[in-house]
């Protein structure tokens, strides 16, 4: 590999989705989060890229082993493997990190906030990940690259981790449904984030497959965006420690 300076701009480059979004979900909270504490859930968010890394491998590694039909083989590798994985992961980092810390979580909102900021550092690294193998490519050619992850994985991991933090924050202001409203939480992102895993492995056979994966993240982003003018509508109090 011969050196080049394009080489130091393939990090920031990796790292511009995320960040491009979480400046952007962080003008919408009235009430903005410690930077100490942003940077920590985002940085937590990049650690648990590296367990939920081996997970899925030894989750393929098994369900290859066992010689599974093909289709009934990428659904519990990607809806019991890898959204299963990724979302729990996220979820306990905000969880140990956050939840306990009254003073910094004192608003509905918070919950849905902090679960966006874990899974924007969950991607970073995965974009990160997929830019490596890329470094003996066009430079330009990769910026197309970065543009789809922007509006793709990234946002889908967005999109799943705030549907867990809407139903986090209305458990931790609803005890006696607590366990309902997570179940609930749970089951709607992982079925997101498996169907969408599993929509663009077809769009490698076929472009049209590209449409309702469209859809999906649209109607999806809606709804979030629904589910945010909810929590900002609920009132603010400081939570008891979980």
């Amino acid at each position: 590999m011969h050196f080049n300076m394009e080489y130091f701009l393939y990090i920031p480059l990796a790292l511009l989705p995320s960040v491009v979004w979480l400046l952007w979900y962080l003008r919408r909270d009235k009430h903005p989060e410690p930077k100490s504490m942003v940077l920590m859930i985002f940085v937590w968010g990049m650690l648990i890229a590296f367990p939920a890394i081996l997970i899925e491998n030894v989750i393929i590694w098994a369900i290859e082993s066992i010689s599974l039909p093909e289709m009934l083989s990428l659904v519990v590798v990607y809806f019991l493997g890898v959204a299963v994985t990724e979302e729990a992961l996220k979820f306990f980092a905000v969880k140990f990190r956050v939840l306990g810390r009254t003073f910094q979580l004192d608003e509905p909102i918070d919950a849905m906030i902090y679960m966006i900021i874990a899974a924007l550092g969950f991607a970073a690294i995965e974009n990160i990940f997929l830019l490596a193998p890329l470094l003996e490519k066009d430079f330009v050619a990769n910026l197309g690259l970065v543009f789809s992850r922007f509006i793709g994985a990234t946002f889908l991991h967005v999109l799943a981790s705030a549907i867990i933090g809407y139903y986090l924050a209305l458990a931790l202001f609803q005890p006696a449904k607590r366990f309902l409203l997570l179940i609930h939480g749970f089951a709607l992102a992982i079925i997101l984030h498996g169907l969408y895993n599993i929509l663009v492995i077809q769009m490698e056979e076929s472009f049209y497959f590209v449409f309702p994966i469209a859809a999906m993240i649209l109607f999806t982003a809606t709804l979030i965006s629904t589910f945010f003018k909810r929590l900002l509508k609920m009132k603010s109090v400081s939570l008891p420690p979980n």
